[in-house]
């Protein structure tokens, strides 16, 4: 063990502590004070934010943009801050935590254990509302997660995932489980976002040619599950509002590979709605258009 991974998580387990104390309101708003030490002192992939705010939002004035970098890591920090206190969330907590409007439809939809995969993004409270989410449809997720470099934290990251009976997915060869759990009717989750390799496709996000993932595509094809579209918007009052759209498999090309690039652009564009309307709450710290 690295000494430098033990000094990252002694810092890391405080922060943990000092969220079980105070609880989950004021450990939000330590999120929103934090970020201006992160922007101002500690300007971590600064360069890389503002380098993608500029070319998803051309228009916006230089001022705009610096606005925006500041609130992204705002954001960024209340997204962690909340995954890292979810072993302590109550069910009162989640109750007025998410908003979601057609659950009763999409919970139909999941009658008779129909399997079926939450294809959301890096966006809004896609940590937190993931468990949430799971228990309001009675039924528990596997998430397809990658694991952290240091160790510890990774592993504490990771009981957090299974808060409520969530299992968790590592990527990787591990992925055949996600056939397996779709097959039997189980419930998946998944950032569908994630940057492609330099050889895939092309889809356009922000109006910009993109690399982008496009295993999900695949998989729902050969399992023949219903996908629901899900974007967790957070709301002024730190709550959220749950967007669940079913991906729609009609009017499809023939051949199964442009199948899967119609299906991943349909995908990307769901997101991207709901990432002009918040831009603050996308994860823009990595270099979404490296290539």
């Amino acid at each position: 063990m690295r000494t430098k991974h033990k000094i990252e998580y002694f810092f890391f387990i405080s922060f943990v502590k000092y969220f079980q104390l105070v609880g989950l309101n004021k450990t939000r708003h330590s999120a929103n004070i934090l970020g201006y030490i992160l922007y101002y002192l500690i300007p971590i992939r600064k360069k890389v934010v503002k380098s993608n705010l500029n070319i998803a939002f051309p228009q916006k004035s230089e001022t705009e943009i610096n606005k925006l970098t500041l609130k992204t890591y705002q954001n960024i920090l209340i997204t962690f801050f909340e995954l890292m206190y979810l072993p302590f969330v109550s069910k009162e907590e989640i109750d007025d935590s998410i908003i979601i409007t057609n659950i009763d439809s999409i919970k139909e939809k999941l009658s008779n254990n129909k399997s079926a995969i939450f294809l959301t993004g890096h966006f809004g409270g896609w940590e937190f509302c993931l468990s949430p989410l799971s228990q309001k449809m009675g039924r528990p997720f596997h998430l397809l997660a990658q694991p952290q470099s240091n160790s510890l934290i990774s592993d504490y990251v990771m009981k957090a995932r299974k808060t409520f009976g969530n299992e968790i997915i590592l990527s990787g060869i591990s992925v055949r489980r996600l056939y397996e759990n779709l097959l039997k009717g189980g419930l998946v989750a998944i950032a569908g976002d994630q940057r492609g390799s330099y050889e895939g496709p092309r889809f356009s996000f922000f109006g910009r040619p993109t690399a982008l993932y496009t295993g999900t595509a695949n998989i729902s094809l050969k399992t023949n599950c219903l996908v629901l579209m899900t974007a967790f918007e957070r709301q002024s009052d730190f709550s959220y509002k749950v967007h669940l759209e079913e991906l729609s498999f009609n009017d499809l090309p023939e051949s199964n590979e442009e199948k899967i690039r119609e299906l991943t652009q349909r995908y990307i564009s769901f997101l991207e709605k709901y990432i002009r309307k918040n831009p603050e709450q996308y994860f823009w710290l990595h270099k979404l258009w490296k290539y």
